[in-house]
């Protein structure tokens, strides 16, 4: 299988090619010429609280569906990879971190309208400027510590605001069986979207992992050792 489908936004067989061999979740959004495709979720899944992690963000050029329905055309936007073309790839995006108080979905057009319950925000890539993966054409990190669960029964969510332009230059692809190269066009898109965990996905389906409490070992409570609580409930600390 070609090497986009096995990326890190690799995406498993569906007819709309949105099913995912990890738990991210994928949106096609508008450009000024066809699509791109963004796909967002933790860098480090599953995913747990006070535990190093960081936020996935992967982006592709999208012209729709190959014959094959794990393939479509389209390419990664790869600013490494394309410095040195004529029209490179450009990618300048922020990310906002946010904590909910429940796995609300945006809405709007392509889920650009925040949520309800938005507790806490924090620009993650002031302190973290997305960078590109050395291995992963096309994706980029932010790294963060999220620091309390989420999705349990009492409650909380981690979400993120994803937000800025990106340009993907000219570019080729050829499916399976396809005599000759599908030509993509230079687009630019400017985008503004909400991404939640669990059940908060805008894309039914499939989403990405809340964050977990992690098991303790060996702390335990007569120890000292208290894991962390849905920020904003009773006892946090």
């Amino acid at each position: 299988m070609k090497q986009k489908l096995l990326a890190a936004g690799a995406m498993a067989a569906s007819s709309v090619l949105f099913g995912s061999a990890i738990a991210h979740e994928s949106r096609v959004l508008p450009a000024s010429v066809n699509n791109i495709r963004l796909t967002v979720g933790f860098h480090a899944e599953p995913a747990f609280e006070d535990t190093f992690n960081g936020i996935d963000v992967i982006l592709y050029s999208y012209d729709g569906a190959c014959a094959d329905p794990t393939d479509f055309w389209g390419n990664p936007i790869d600013t490494r990879g394309t410095a040195g073309n004529a029209d490179p790839d450009t990618v300048n995006l922020t990310v906002d971190a946010l904590y909910l108080k429940n796995q609300t979905p945006p809405t709007g057009p392509n889920g650009s309208v925040a949520p309800a319950g938005i507790l806490k925000t924090l620009a993650i890539t002031n302190a973290s400027p997305l960078k590109a993966s050395f291995s992963d054409p096309g994706t980029y990190n932010s790294l963060f510590r999220p620091t309390n669960p989420g999705g349990t029964a009492s409650g909380g969510a981690y979400g993120f605001r994803i937000k800025g332009a990106v340009h993907a230059g000219p570019s080729t692809y050829k499916c399976e069986g396809e005599a000759s190269d599908h030509a993509l066009a230079a687009r630019t898109a400017t985008i503004d979207a909400y991404f939640i965990c669990g059940a908060g996905t805008f894309s039914p389906g499939h989403s990405f992992n809340c964050i977990e409490a992690i098991q303790s070992f060996p702390g335990k409570a007569e120890d000292g050792y208290e894991p962390s609580k849905a920020y904003g409930s009773s006892g946090h600390r």
